[in-house]
């Protein structure tokens, strides 16, 4: 297995993101499938056409649901075996550091080493961003020795 490294744990946040806007649309695809064929201004429905339209409608949201299930399943597995690594370190720290700066972002955005430190240290002064980062430094120096006792 690939060594869990800063790019990997970087790539977390993306893959997250990517697996949420694809179930997002598989799922507005699904409810374009559900909706009932549109009424014509008299009230009346017309079959031919709304028919067609609900069979594309199913049509595309199977094709994409087929497309994507291997895309989501390998991302899966990704965010899992790094989210494994990091629960897998002795110190609950680094694990919290770890999971702050790569894991809990919003949209694809790492959180900033000033946002770590006032999650961690409830204070934003140099001296605890530099404190999150010296703790991330020993967190990838933990995940790099566990690499290494596996090999």
């Amino acid at each position: 297995m690939e060594p869990v490294t800063k790019e990997r744990l970087a790539r977390y946040i993306s893959l997250r993101k990517e697996n949420e806007n694809r179930r997002e649309r598989l799922a507005r695809l699904e409810s374009n499938a559900e909706l009932p064929p549109m009424r014509e201004a008299d009230g009346s429905q017309h079959s031919g056409s709304s028919g067609d339209r609900m069979a594309r409608a199913v049509e595309a949201y199977l094709e994409y649901q087929e497309q994507i299930a291997p895309l989501l399943a390998a991302n899966q597995r990704e965010m899992a075996a790094i989210e494994d690594a990091v629960a897998a370190l002795a110190d609950p720290l680094e694990r919290e550091v770890l999971r702050l700066r790569y894991m809990d972002g919003e949209h694809c955005r790492l959180l900033s080493w000033r946002e770590v430190a006032m999650a961690v240290y409830e204070d934003d002064e140099k001296r605890f961003i530099d404190a999150a980062i010296r703790v991330h430094r020993s967190a990838l120096e933990s995940l790099n020795r566990a690499k290494n006792e596996v090999d």
